[in-house]
């Protein structure tokens, strides 16, 4: 394993000698209820995790154990094989470079303790390049361009990672946009919510700077359906950015979406002839009335998944009949032709690629002429036959020809000539619409009416366009909750072979940073109130480095002379169990010491944010906290500020000296020297 400051780099071996009996997992199954194995719904992410390693196959160890990496072969599809490979990395946060996750206090964590685990998950794009280079993971480098999905990770399809106390970070996200061969974006998120769901993670955080073509997808989704891209998933509103609040990020999306076309269509036409006739195009493809902005947005991203990926030109079937090498009757023709249509309507499920083979195979039941079906399936393609159009396209994975049955009313709203007369004669039918100019209309009223809007859309009532616009923009960190709705209680019951507790600590002595989040002990139905100290001071020992020296001394409500009865009784059903006790502050600066590190390194904080307590923000646009946008100190009132709310652009670089407004205007009211 090698490291540095801003990734991490696993030596594996080769693929050959790790795919020796290793077990085989359905990809859009993965993590269902169940499968792979059975995880207790009310478990903790600590244990979840121990069992589902349980069935990985080990790829690495590190050198001195910092860390080990598993992995699961996911079988995407049987005909034709493709398996992809999902890694799974934990890591010993104490060995590391970098103990704080920038992630969490991005995001709003920064009071978190530090955990001693953190667990990441990696889908990478091409497994031989991480079996010739490595597996490369990282949370906490900069920001980099970003594409489809979330900020980019080493080019990695998925990477998340998990501490060990069940809060993470969707880190990376990537579909086809963004490299992938064989599975969409969607897939691939499905996969991400089904392993944290299983696990049992607490929250997970998403920095949302995904791009459809050249438009931020936060706010073309935003202004369409109301929500971010990850709003299926349930991600919603995590935390502000340049002081975008929850209310003010809520009514900037209603008011972009509420934008009358009505109203909005003589001004397009003041400034662009293009705009107003892609409004009416698609106000007239519509079965119901556009009314906002927000319809035509949805309608038009609906729409997309409806059309072609490429313009292509439809032609009646009875063409082939003319070209030289048909040597059949047009009966005979018509026969075979329909009969391959029958073949492909009878594929499970419907509109489903099948292979010319397939194909071939199902035909020959009618046709016995094997010479006519080679002829009709090599001349067919983008051809109309009845109400049907068969498509046919190389598959990219085996290079064989693949057939698909569409039906024309379905794929496109409007068909330029309608489905073919009678007649015997060529006839060329030529969409009107195809998924390339749907995007290029969609980017053309992207640009100019939300990114860079006209100067008639930036005053009167249009006015609040751009600013609403920016503070879409401006938000970006969105979280899930899985915990949702569901209040920590103990589980404790007469019968019952084991409990589950739901316990924190009091440290009376620690540093205001050492506060703990609730935590789901197990122990025997009959434990005593000394057993449940002990497995309490134990858990918490091992989990979060700040309470490494922890002693649990006495359990809140219950007196010290009561360690030897039992809990059963004792506790009171859905309490929260509070465990008083001390650190050893001097033992735990002496391990630290051991290691080289002084007192008040950022590699001595014992929380995600610690380190920082001397960091003022105090932003213009009412930040008061690191939101994770770039930022400059003012080297006079050492108060940390955006760049971007400074004046200065994000394409420059920080001055080497700053002062802030509040600063250079105190400096200049200073009364003149006299000489």
């Amino acid at each position: 394993m090698a490291a540095n400051k801003t990734t991490m780099v696993i030596s594996l071996g080769s693929s050959r000698r790790r795919k020796r009996g290793e077990m085989l997992f359905r990809f859009e199954s993965f993590c269902q209820p169940g499968y792979p194995a059975p995880l207790t719904g009310g478990g903790a992410f600590r244990d979840n995790v121990r069992a589902l390693l349980g069935l990985a196959h080990l790829e690495a160890v590190g050198a001195h154990g910092e860390t080990k990496c598993w992995s699961f072969q996911l079988e995407l599809h049987r005909h034709p094989p493709t398996v992809v490979r999902l890694f799974v990395v934990e890591e010993v946060v104490d060995a590391l470079p970098q103990r704080q996750c920038l992630l969490c206090r991005h995001v709003g964590w920064g009071r978190h303790l530090i955990c001693s685990k953190r667990f990441h998950f990696v889908l990478p794009k091409r497994e031989l390049s991480v079996e010739a280079d490595g597996l490369h993971y990282g949370i906490n480098h900069g920001p980099e361009k970003p594409s489809k999905g979330t900020a980019t990770s080493r080019g990695h399809l998925l990477h998340g990672v998990v501490h060990l106390n069940g809060f993470g970070h969707l880190v990376a996200l990537h579909g086809f946009e963004g490299g992938s061969e064989f599975v969409a974006g969607h897939q691939i998120m499905d996969l991400w919510d089904r392993i944290c769901s299983s696990l049992n993670v607490r929250k997970v955080s998403v920095v949302d700077t995904a791009r459809k073509g050249h438009m931020e997808l936060r706010l073309l989704h935003g202004v369409a359906y109301g929500d971010t891209w990850f709003g299926r998933w349930g991600y919603r509103f995590g935390r502000p950015s340049y002081g975008v609040a929850l209310p003010s990020y809520q009514q900037s999306l209603h008011a972009l979406q509420s934008v009358l076309l009505c109203v909005l269509m003589p001004h397009l036409s003041c400034f662009s002839q293009d705009l107003p006739v892609v409004v009416t195009k698609y106000q007239a493809i519509s079965g119901h009335k556009l009314l906002n902005l927000g319809d035509l947005l949805r309608f038009m991203l609906e729409l997309r998944t409806r059309l072609p990926a490429t313009s292509v030109t439809a032609m009646d079937y009875r063409g082939i009949m003319s070209e030289a090498s048909c040597r059949w009757s047009a009966k005979r023709v018509d026969m075979a032709a329909r009969a391959v249509v029958d073949a492909l309507r009878r594929t499970e499920p419907p509109a489903r690629w099948i292979t010319r083979q397939e194909v071939r195979d199902a035909a020959r039941a009618y046709i016995g002429d094997t010479g006519l079906l080679d002829f009709v399936l090599k001349s067919l393609g983008n051809h109309i036959v009845g109400n049907y159009v068969v498509r046919r396209a190389m598959n990219p994975v085996t290079k064989v020809l693949e057939y698909c049955l569409e039906d024309v009313s379905s794929v496109l709203p409007a068909v330029g000539g309608g489905v073919p007369s009678n007649g015997g004669g060529k006839m060329r039918v030529r969409f009107q619409l195809t998924r390339a100019q749907l995007m290029r209309d969609l980017t053309h009223l992207y640009r100019h009416v939300l990114k860079e809007p006209s100067q008639e859309l930036t005053t009167g009532a249009f006015g609040a366009i751009p600013v609403a616009a920016r503070m879409v923009l401006d938000t970006k960190h969105f979280v899930k909750d899985y915990h949702e709705g569901f209040a920590p209680i103990n589980s404790i019951g007469v019968g019952h072979v084991h409990m589950n507790l739901c316990c924190t600590l009091l440290v009376r002595n620690g540093s205001p940073e050492l506060v703990a989040p609730y935590e789901t002990v197990t122990l025997p139905a009959h434990a005593t109130v000394g057993e449940l100290k002990w497995e309490v001071q134990r858990l918490f020992r091992e989990m979060y480095l700040g309470l490494r020296t922890f002693t649990a001394e006495s359990v809140a409500g219950v007196s010290v002379s009561q360690d030897a009865c039992p809990v059963l009784g004792l506790i009171d059903v859905g309490s929260a169990v509070v465990i008083e006790g001390t650190v050893v502050e001097q033992q735990q600066q002496q391990q630290l010491a051991d290691k080289g590190v002084q007192p008040g390194n950022e590699a001595a904080a014992v929380s995600e944010g610690g380190g920082d307590s001397e960091r003022v923000v105090d932003c213009a646009c009412g930040a008061d906290d690191d939101d994770g946008e770039r930022m400059a100190c003012c080297d006079i009132c050492e108060a940390w500020q955006h760049t971007r709310c400074a004046g200065i652009k994000d394409t420059d670089d920080a001055p080497h000296v700053f002062v802030c407004n509040r600063c250079d205007n105190d400096v200049l009211s200073f009364p003149p020297l006299s000489c």
